[in-house]
């Protein structure tokens, strides 16, 4: 990620780890919320992991559903810059002046919500 700005890059670690966590939540147990008062460390983990996921998504709704795809295909997905190009319906090109906006929008995004 040579040559980005460093919230950027921020930005691009915020949306793997939201996939990650994602992932995560998916595959877990269920949680026992109506448990009141000590829980157990994992617990507290997925209480966290549940809210990070929800806060990510709160700002990544912020965006434009062009930006949404953009980044969710190159990021999350791992596809190809034609693939989400296909997706978007634009052309290489406009995807690739379309990416360093989408992430410097979701940085700002993300650093207006102290999530960065």
């Amino acid at each position: 990620m040579s040559g980005l700005p460093p919230q950027q890059v921020l930005a691009i670690l915020r949306i793997r780890q939201w996939m990650q966590d994602r992932i995560a939540l998916k595959t877990a147990r269920a949680i026992d919320y109506e448990r009141v008062g000590w829980k157990e460390r994992r617990r507290r983990q997925s209480d966290a992991r549940i809210v990070r996921v929800i806060d990510f998504e709160r700002a990544f709704q912020r965006l434009s559903h062009e930006e949404q795809t953009a980044l969710a295909g190159i990021y999350r997905d791992n596809l190809g810059q034609d693939v989400t190009a296909a997706a978007i319906g634009c052309s290489l090109r406009k995807l690739s002046y379309l990416l360093p906006i989408a992430r410097q929008h979701l940085a700002d995004i993300l650093d207006r919500l102290d999530l960065l």
